[in-house]
Order: C-alpha cells, then structure tokens, then sequence
C-alpha cells in the first residue's frame, strides 16, 4: 500500500481510464475524442494505450507490422532515436516498457499538446501472461509508480488511457493509476450485463485506496445509441431503472454516426469530428460528452 501515498504528489494532473471488459464499446472513440478535445482546451495530454490492438496508437501514429508474430503491432522508430547515439536502444518505444524497465517515450503527435505512448501488441500480450505470484509486482502497481513520477507529473495535465476489453492484469493496473475512470457501453444485452462486472471492479479498486483518494467514477456513457430503437430504447430504460445503475448514468449519450468511424481514416478530411461544421450533430454530440467530462475531472 506504500504506493497509495503517492498520489498526493501532484493533485493537478488527472488520469482517465476508459474501461468496459467487453469489446467494439467504442473506448478508443471516446479516447481519441478527449485527447483532441482536451488539447483544445489548452490542457497538455499523454495518452496510454494498453489494448494489444494498439488500435488507440494508430490514431496518432502510423504503427508497424511484427512480421515475426502474425498478430503483432509495432511503434513506429521515435523521432528522437539517433542510432550512433543510442546504441543500446532499438529506436522502439512503447508502453509495454513501463512493465519491464519502468521506463518509456512518448512520440510526438500531429496535435498540439498531445503525445502518445503507443502499444507494442506481443510484449503487452506477454505482460498479461505474468505469473499470478508476480502479477502485483510486475504489473497492476507498475504504471500508477511511472505516473506517480514527479518528471511525468510536471509535463502533463491529463493522462487518457485506452484498455483492452478485459478486467485482466493491464486494465486492473490503469485502474489502480487512474484518479477517475469511465465505463462505455452500447445498448447490447451481453455488454450491459458486462456493466456489473466493471462496477464491482472499481468498487474493490476503491475500497483499497484511503478517505479523499478514492478512484472517481465520471459515469456509464451510452455510446453508439440509436434512438427510435426499440433494443436500444428498452434497454437504456433498464439501466434508468436500475437502483444500482441509474447515479451513475451519464446525462448524455453518444450516437452511431459514421462520422466518428470516418475520422479514423487516414485520409479522412477533415481529420477530426471537432473540425465538422459547428451545427453537425457528431460534433455537438462529442462537445456535449467531452466538456461534460472534462468538468468532472477538473471540478
């Protein structure tokens, strides 16, 4: 529990995870909508990507292809790497790093004020493979130790940090990181029955933590709604009415548009839902969620 204390060493920078143990919830959208929303509020941000997809990297970054493993995603080299003077370094920088030196990079992005700590898709799916005897040590108190750092804590505003759909040992260590998180979910019978899975999570998570520093939970967000849906109207009644769930719906909800799938394109124009006309509903929609959020961790 020594780490615990930590987390009074700078009570400015925030960190946000995004979590939901089911997939295709749509945490990478939102996380790149907070990265780029956040950035335009003048907040300077480090984004974590944890999802051996590494889905959230390509967002920012053009990954690369492990050609000795047939799932493998790689960082692109960094910028910064000087072969003649980094002789000892691959060039290779990810946030799988943290788990086995406690040391990583950010790459630079095309966004002001943001970076990225990008996946490296085989050596995080190694990091969930840990021994259950080691587990604790060699990752679920790992990445809450590299942010507790005071040189990581004076570079940033907000840490954004994508998950993997699981509740396994990288989602448990941004968990135990986080100084909030947010739980995603579409109007689907199987993710909402997911939902009860992540609140015990966070409530376990909590518990641990002492009076004042408790884990903050922003709320569920409907992610994905389409309204005049009859699965999706009935079941959002449900969580409404679900004593165990309805505090901590969130007050607004983001809609299947296609605008979001088609700023993930890399030739997409323009590049980001924030750079949509002002009056198009995916826009307002992604402020509405996103100010929404943003006074919930600065409030």
């Amino acid at each position: 529990m020594a780490l615990y204390t930590n987390f009074q060493l700078n009570n400015v920078m925030k960190i946000l995870a995004t979590v939901q143990n089911k997939g295709g919830v749509g945490k990478t959208t939102i996380c790149r909508l907070l990265c780029e929303y956040l950035c335009r509020k003048n907040k300077r941000v480090l984004g974590i990507d944890l999802d051996s997809q590494c889905n959230f990297s390509r967002r920012f970054l053009t990954m690369e292809i492990d050609n000795t493993d047939l799932d493998g995603v790689l960082p692109p080299i960094h910028p910064d790497f000087d072969e003649k003077e980094d002789s000892n370094w691959d060039g290779r920088s990810s946030s799988a790093d943290i788990f086995y030196s406690g040391q990583a990079m950010p790459y630079p992005t095309r966004i002001k004020g943001l970076e990225i700590m990008p996946g490296n898709g085989t050596l995080l799916r190694a990091v969930e493979l840990v021994r259950a005897d080691d587990v604790k040590e060699k990752v679920h108190d790992r990445l809450h130790a590299f942010l507790c750092n005071e040189d990581v804590q004076s570079l940033y505003d907000v840490v954004i940090i994508d998950t993997s759909p699981s509740k396994g040992p990288l989602t448990i260590s941004a968990m135990r990181a986080a100084t909030h998180i947010i739980i995603p979910t579409t109007m689907e019978p199987q993710t909402i029955e997911g939902l009860h899975g992540m609140l015990q999570l966070w409530r376990r998570e909590t518990k641990r933590r002492r009076r004042g520093e408790e884990l903050k939970i922003i709320g569920i967000l409907p992610n994905m709604f389409r309204k005049g849906v009859a699965l999706h109207d009935g079941l959002y009644h449900t969580l409404a009415n679900d004593p165990g769930i309805v505090d901590l719906l969130m007050p607004n909800k983001l809609g299947l548009r296609i605008a979001f799938a088609e700023s993930d394109h890399p030739m997409s124009e323009p590049k980001s839902v924030f750079d949509l006309a002002e009056k198009d509903p995916a826009r307002i929609e992604a402020e509405i969620v996103c100010e929404h959020i943003l006074e919930k961790i600065f409030s």
